[in-house]
């Protein structure tokens, strides 16, 4: 959904450029042939008087012809850097006044929606799926890069460390279903865990934990799904090299993580009843 708005956004970018290029060749056509029969002047002549008026340029009929082009050279390089520049200014003055209002807008009329904190390796994984189930979402992310390439791609997203109160909420954390903690740390998986339980009790909280010794803490904080990608990826190899059956390796993983069972999530039929959280 957000890549094909972003593809769609760049099309639309490019067409009215193209539009732009297009009526200044024919505008700078037309002029040289003005120029060519009122001023009986000659083709080159015509065109370089024409380039001249469009650019500015300091222009000498009686240069060179060498001196002629470098002097429409350095004119139409200086207005180019000058309208990039240009662009990028009210772009990005366009961005922050009116796109901070068109995504708090879009954020504050979610609801049952999921938050996902922290766009690493894990989250980045974890939103390209609900991308393409077509799911609601935030991302919660202190990446300038990360985040404004997300705005590109036009994906809700909340600049802000997702460990304070206030930017959870900014992320609707009050009416969302959902919260993955995708964070670096145990630490701070466990605190944003303790943290979205308290804004919102009756959300789902899905977190990754780095050690065996989290898990238990993690519960504790009120997490009903917890994953461990390195054991998880470990039984994956195991499955391929010994041809394990899948139910076999979810058993495995039970195991290793505790024998769980939870609530269906709320508000979506997509997701059925299965093992989450420990007895």
């Amino acid at each position: 959904m957000g890549h094909v708005k972003y593809k769609k956004n760049l099309l639309e970018r490019v067409g009215k450029r193209t539009y732009l290029v297009i009526a200044l060749i024919i505008i700078t056509a037309v002029a040289t042939l003005v120029f060519a029969t009122s001023q009986n002047q000659g083709w080159a002549n015509a065109l370089y008087a024409t380039l001249c008026s469009i650019s500015w340029a300091h222009c000498d009929p009686n240069y060179a012809w060498p001196a002629k082009i470098i002097s429409l050279v350095l004119a139409l390089c200086t207005w180019t850097v000058l309208a990039v520049l240009m662009e990028a200014g009210v772009e990005s003055f366009m961005n922050m006044e009116f796109g901070g209002r068109r995504m708090k807008k879009k954020i504050g009329e979610m609801k049952n929606h999921i938050i996902v904190c922290g766009y690493g390796a894990l989250g980045k994984t974890v939103a390209e799926a609900l991308e393409n189930e077509g799911a609601d979402y935030v991302i919660i992310d202190m990446d300038q890069r990360v985040l404004s390439k997300l705005k590109e791609m036009d994906i809700a997203t909340v600049d802000g460390n997702a460990l304070e109160t206030k930017v959870l909420k900014e992320a609707g954390a009050e009416r969302a279903r959902l919260v993955v903690s995708a964070l670096g740390t145990d630490a701070d998986n466990v605190f944003l865990t303790l943290t979205a339980k308290e804004i919102n009790p009756e959300a789902t909280i899905a977190t990754r934990a780095f050690t065996e010794s989290a898990v238990a803490k993690l519960h504790r904080a009120g997490a009903e799904i917890i994953v461990m990608p390195e054991i998880i990826g470990g039984l994956e190899l195991a499955k391929e090299a010994l041809n394990l059956e899948e139910s076999h390796l979810q058993k495995l993983v039970s195991r290793k993580l505790g024998t769980f069972h939870s609530k269906k999530l709320p508000s979506n039929p997509k997701y059925n009843e299965s093992t989450q959280a420990p007895k």
